[in-house]
């Protein structure tokens, strides 16, 4: 789980209208925000302190302060929290994030006024909606509507940023700027002659995973393989399998482990006659790329190797996993 610290800067008296040189705002947030990763179909819930994020939903929850100061000495301070709630689309343009600033502890520090920006890069409109100007102390709430223009078949990676700035009458300004965590929005899901999902977002940084502990034989295949050391795609070990969107190549991948195989006469009275491989053949780890203690083929009945197919096809397209994206397989 990767962390990163939220840095906050002062404005200097430059960039806001004269004040008295002895008095100036210091506004920061405190300490480091960790980002963690859960795997849950549900809007995460937050905790302070932290980043957290499923495939399409994030949370920020931190503690933040405004310092007042005269002579460069604290004589007063605001702190408060502040609350972030996004849900991203994964088949549409738009979508929407709570902004929440709670109940300000006030300690010589009223009259403080604040303001918030929110960017998210070229391609992507911001709306915001918050009660602009009002004075640090009650807790205030606001909203921010997104939108995507991105084009066919492309994609765009960015990240939503925040300016709060603080004002107060006869003071500099402070402010400071944090970041949610990484998006993207693509129309990237294509068939050869079809779109196969309208265009979407999600974050990047959380890894989905697919089931198929179902599947008997398949489950099986991939936990003989798992035995034998082949932790690849097996959520806890961080060697998640990545996905793989050239047709070819998987008919490669998948004739350099299943092409010369056939099933024994018992497999055959059993019905399985069906190759199954693993690492699947539409992953960049397919075919022979691992050597052979990290993977394995097993003969699975057809019915079984069809419904693996078309729930690896409509996991993709519901995280919008494209060419390259990691992911986990559990059983």
């Amino acid at each position: 789980m990767a962390g990163f610290v939220l840095a906050g800067t002062l404005v200097g008296a430059a960039s806001a209208q004269p004040a008295p040189a002895n008095n100036d705002l210091n506004a920061a947030q405190v300490g480091s925000v960790r980002t963690v990763q859960v795997n849950s179909a549900a809007a995460v819930s937050c905790t302070i302190g932290q980043l957290t994020i499923t495939r399409t939903s994030m949370c920020l929850d931190m503690n933040a302060y405004v310092d007042v100061l005269n002579n460069g000495r604290p004589v007063g301070r605001a702190s408060f929290e502040i609350k972030h709630s996004m849900t991203l689309q994964a088949g549409k343009r738009n979508w929407k994030e709570s902004l929440t600033v709670g109940k300000a502890t006030l300690v010589n520090a009223s009259g403080i006024h604040m303001t918030v920006a929110v960017g998210a890069g070229k391609g992507i409109t911001t709306k915001v909606d918050f009660p602009q100007g009002s004075t640090l102390g009650p807790v205030r709430k606001g909203a921010v509507a997104y939108k995507t223009s991105v084009g066919k078949k492309k994609q765009q990676l960015t990240k939503s940023s925040y300016r709060f700035t603080f004002t107060k009458a006869g003071y500099s300004v402070g402010s400071f700027k944090y970041y949610s965590a990484k998006y993207r929005c693509d129309d990237k899901l294509w068939g050869p002659k079809k779109r196969l999902k309208a265009p979407g977002c999600v974050f990047t940084g959380a890894t989905p995973t697919i089931g198929m502990g179902d599947l008997r034989y398949i489950a099986e295949n991939i936990r003989n393989v798992r035995k034998k050391g082949g932790h690849y795609g097996q959520p806890g070990y961080g060697k998640p399998l990545h996905a793989m969107n050239n047709a070819d190549q998987a008919r490669k991948n998948r004739n350099a482990v299943c092409g010369k195989a056939k099933p024994t006469a018992w497999e055959r009275r059993h019905g399985l006659i069906s190759c199954d491989e693993y690492p699947f053949a539409t992953t960049k780890e397919g075919g022979t790329k691992l050597p052979s203690s990290q993977r394995g083929i097993k003969f699975v009945p057809d019915k079984e190797q069809d419904t693996q197919g078309g729930r690896v096809s409509g996991f993709k397209k519901q995280y919008r996993v494209l060419d390259g994206d990691a992911f986990y397989v559990a059983i």
